[in-house]
């Protein structure tokens, strides 16, 4: 039986190279593609905590805070030093529990749910250090807010969204952006600051040296060499573009007997690089293989 497996595809002056690993040896493609998939989730984890402690000064219990959508990553630097790194394509939904009386007469129970949806994140940082520019985070969305009452009550209840973000700018408060500029600082560190400073520390370990692009018509390029030996020009030329997928659903498969497929790819990140040099695009995919036990106390083998 096959493994799992991981498999990149770059494009590059109308070439195209392909390898893959198995995913058991968890290898760099894996390493990458799991650190940029974290995003969303490390994002909805840094917006859960500053979303609870305002829903409960306000008097409500915080239910749940859900981060929804494919992350949309675009870095651009700039001839400052600065690179510009922004999100967007995600949206989150925040669930908060009222209960109470008023006047000592009245009784309610409610729930609450803030939409943030057309999420866009900005940030900077400086492309030399990669250090992120404190300040330089901000924040918008286009907010919605219903409340589903046991009576017509909703009017009594704080306005958490109004806390949450001011009318007037749509600024998001400071203690949550400071959580999510922690959270771009790691997916940009994932694809482009390792340890070492200056060091493209994601690409090179999905393009690494030794990997060389067939080109049309014969002939071929390095790649993997030009990456590593370019490394700072890079940094402060290329803007990049990094779609991220969703992780594979295997729950849906579970229980159903015979899987209906021997196997189900989806796409894990996809980067495309563009400089003044040069210009391409890396597609990391994952396979996951499905297999079928059947158990004799079943009766259906």
């Amino acid at each position: 039986m096959l493994a799992d497996q991981y498999l990149a595809t770059v494009n590059y002056g109308g070439g195209t190279l392909s390898y893959g690993e198995d995913a058991s040896a968890m290898g760099p493609l894996q390493q990458v593609a799991n650190q940029m998939q974290s995003l969303p989730s490390d994002l909805q984890q840094a917006l859960n905590g500053p979303v609870s402690q305002l829903v409960a000064r306000n008097g409500a219990s915080f239910q749940s805070g859900t981060i929804s959508g494919n992350a949309q990553l675009t870095i651009t630097p700039d001839a400052s030093g600065v690179a510009r790194m922004t999100v967007s394509g995600l949206g989150y939904q925040v669930r908060s529990q009222y209960s109470g009386s008023k006047w000592g007469v009245i009784h309610y129970s409610c729930t609450n749910t803030l939409t943030l949806s057309n999420i866009v994140i900005t940030a900077q940082y400086g492309t030399a250090s990669g250090a992120m520019q404190d300040g330089k985070t901000g924040m918008t969305a286009t907010t919605s807010s219903s409340t589903d009452c046991d009576s017509n009550l909703s009017w009594i209840l704080p306005g958490v969204g109004d806390v949450l973000i001011g009318k007037a700018q749509d600024k998001i408060n400071d203690l949550l952006l400071s959580n999510v500029q922690v959270q771009m600082a790691k997916a940009k560190d994932a694809l482009l600051y390792g340890t070492d400073q200056n060091m493209l520390n994601g690409l090179s370990r999905l393009v690494p040296p030794g990997k060389v692009v067939a080109l049309p018509g014969g002939g071929s390029f390095p790649l993997g060499q030009y990456l590593q030996n370019n490394l700072a020009y890079l940094l402060g030329n290329s803007q990049l573009s990094i779609q991220l997928g969703s992780p594979i659903a295997l729950k849906k498969y579970i229980g159903l007997g015979r899987p209906p497929v021997s196997n189900v790819t989806a796409d894990a990140v996809t980067i495309a690089l563009s400089s003044p040099a040069l210009s391409f695009s890396i597609k990391v995919s994952e396979t996951v293989n499905l297999g079928w036990v059947c158990l004799p106390i079943h009766g259906n083998c």
